[in-house]
């Protein structure tokens, strides 16, 4: 992917994880109901671009948001503690749900 494309391919999918971030403090949902439509959202880009580097941005910028709120809730949290909650929500491949389904 060129550059150009690459970086509004990641800007446009920070804008939509910071508008479906914003959407659940304004009318939450249950973690267990929000993050795997986060993940449809994120999976979807996984589908239709062939640039693992954008995904991986994406994904790191949604865990980077989710580790945010999670410390603002639990001041002691780590970085670790909050991706480890993240992906006991996640049904796909970077899940931690899968792995014990197989």
């Amino acid at each position: 992917m060129r550059d150009s494309g690459r970086e509004f391919a990641i800007h446009l999918g920070r804008a939509q994880i910071d508008a479906m971030f914003t959407r659940q403090a304004d009318a939450p949902l249950d973690d267990s109901e929000f993050l795997p439509l986060l993940e449809a959202m994120l999976t979807a880009y996984e589908k239709i671009l062939p640039d693992a580097i954008v995904t991986d941005q994406l994904w790191e910028y949604a865990f980077g948001v989710y580790d945010r709120l999670c410390r603002e809730a639990q001041p002691a949290w780590t970085a670790a503690d909050s991706r480890k909650l993240m992906r006991s929500y996640l049904l796909g491949k970077r899940g931690d749900k899968r792995r014990h389904r197989e």
